[in-house]
């Protein structure tokens, strides 16, 4: 069993790392793709593990270094807890080779155990990069005893277990409901979104400090608080500061107890119900009274664009990746909205906020508007089916204006409905309205055009589970992360013109990105397909 659990996670791992590419392809460019994507990630690796060591030497700086272990472990298990919630199904769930693996002679709990493992590698990964800088920067303050060493190093590797654990229950108690109705994926995207959204409203809450202003002299019980808050938040937190910052070896193995027992059981009560689980979510129902009628006939266009909106809609992975952000940039208006800035100032705890929304808040909107790039994996999620757009006597750019459609359609009423509720929480001059709702439209434009750019170079047709396409591949990174580019470049050129009139300066970035929009289409437009 574990030989086979061993050879089952090998595949999984070659074929979505891209490593077997990287080893036998003869093609360069291919090659240079997974070349490319090793480098940005690395970059994204690097950055993000000097943010924490940043954050924890800041919380040490200020006589907070005692809640560094807590703040540390708390905040690995709530990025693992997020990333599995996206990645259950595709990796866990429902995933394109089900039916293959299930064929094999082995055990449903060898199956859950490896495609589990694979996604526990990746949250290792993550774990390391926030546990490993903050520990760092704790040694730093605190100076521990070497037993500190071996219980943070084991911790790395163990911390991730519970959450992943209880990410992966939560999606398997929506894919068990979901599976029940007749529109299985609409239902498991709708509850996934709800669990998603609430979690961090939660979270949020949580933590939020009353009285905005931090005094120096509350220090100590500021540190207190942010402990207390930490166990409200996850309680395991207790246990683990218990181990780490008092060497308590009873509580670090009560830890790793709770972590690797709660996973069996997870193994187990899982495999009971997963095949009923996946056929719930693979199989479709139809209808037997089907009645021929008069049929409607369409352009191209619209029949390729109706396709393209079926293709986005069934895929559960494929909507939370990519509509998150457009979906936290409308719930975010509205708060805004009904709060109001009196109270937003409060909150925060900057009693002049609102002429810093004022001068951002066009192009907040727009990079988080940016991040909605359906359009980067579009081309790819065609996989092997591709020939048969290219065998059809259509031209490839209406098949790219098609796709770029799906991403206004899904823009277009989140883009104008935030621009409104901001501008009627502000209440800004009229050429600020105008840009509010201008500027934003121009990055919706911009974001259609630039996922089917990125996607036409960094095309992978090759893939067995979407996850590789959605979550994994270089197009995916550069649509996403071009996207908050896009919106946090032009609020640093605001930030270093303070002189000049922020609505002018607003105006000349608006036609910037308007003609850099331009010839993108063009090139695009007057590319074959791959």
């Amino acid at each position: 069993m574990k030989n086979s659990t061993w050879i089952l996670l090998k595949a999984q791992f070659l074929n979505q790392s891209g490593v077997n590419t990287f080893r036998y392809e003869k093609d360069k460019k291919k090659k240079n793709r997974v070349i490319i994507f090793a480098v940005a990630m690395t970059i994204v690796v690097i950055m993000m593990a000097v943010y924490c060591f940043m954050t924890a030497y800041g919380l040490g700086s200020i006589g907070l270094t005692g809640i560094i272990p807590g703040y540390a472990f708390t905040i690995t298990s709530v990025i693992v807890m997020l990333f599995t919630i996206f990645k259950a199904s595709g990796t866990l769930f429902a995933f394109k080779d089900y039916d293959m693996l299930m064929a094999l002679p082995v055990q449903t709990t060898t199956v859950i155990t490896s495609r589990f493992l694979l996604m526990y590698g990746a949250n290792v990964i993550i774990s390391i990069l926030v546990m490993l800088p903050m520990g760092t920067a704790y040694c730093l303050f605190a100076h521990p005893q070497i037993l500190f060493y071996v219980i943070w190093f084991v911790s790395m590797f163990v911390t991730p277990l519970v959450p992943m654990t209880i990410a992966a229950v939560l999606g398997a108690i929506i894919s068990a409901i979901s599976s029940r109705f007749k529109h299985t994926n609409m239902v498991n995207i709708v509850l996934s979104f709800i669990l998603t959204i609430g979690f961090m409203g939660v979270s949020m809450s949580a933590g939020m400090m009353s009285g905005g202003q931090i005094n120096i002299k509350q220090i100590a019980s500021l540190g207190t608080m942010l402990s207390h808050k930490m166990n409200q938040i996850y309680p395991l937190v207790s246990i683990f500061e218990k181990a780490v910052c008092k060497y308590n070896i009873i509580a670090f193995i009560t830890f790793l107890l709770i972590s690797v027992i709660w996973y069996y059981v997870f193994v187990k009560i899982v495999s009971i119900k997963y095949i009923a689980i996946n056929t719930g979510l693979t199989t479709y129902q139809t209808k037997s009274n089907y009645k021929l009628q008069s049929l409607k006939v369409t352009s191209t266009f619209m029949a390729l664009h109706r396709k393209e909106m079926k293709r986005f809609f069934s895929s559960y992975l494929y909507v939370l990746n990519f509509g998150m952000g457009a979906v936290l940039l409308l719930i975010m208006s509205i708060t805004c909205f009904i709060f109001g800035v009196d109270k937003l100032q409060q909150l925060v705890g900057m009693p002049n906020i609102k002429p810093i929304m004022i001068n951002f808040v066009p192009f907040v909107i727009s990079g988080m508007l940016s991040m909605t790039c359906t359009t980067a994996v579009s081309l790819s999620l065609e996989g092997k089916n591709l020939w048969i757009l290219k065998s059809a006597p259509i031209e490839a750019a209406t098949i790219y204006r098609s796709k770029m459609s799906v991403n206004a359609t899904i823009l277009l009423p989140i883009s104008l409905l935030s621009s409104l509720f901001m501008s009627l929480c502000l209440k800004p001059t009229i050429m600020t309205v105008v840009w509010m709702f201008v500027t934003p439209l121009v990055y919706v434009a911009l974001t259609c055009v630039w996922g089917i750019f990125i996607n036409l170079k960094m095309p992978n047709f090759e893939w067995e589970s979407e996850v590789t396409v959605i979550k994994q591949s270089m197009a995916s990174v550069f649509g996403i992360l071009g996207g908050m580019l896009f919106g946090f470049i032009p609020m640093v050129i605001l930030l270093m013109l303070p002189g000049i009139d922020k609505n002018l300066l607003t105006g000349v970035i608006t036609l910037a990105v308007i003609g850099f929009t331009s010839f993108l289409y063009i090139k695009v437009c007057g590319t074959k397909l791959p």
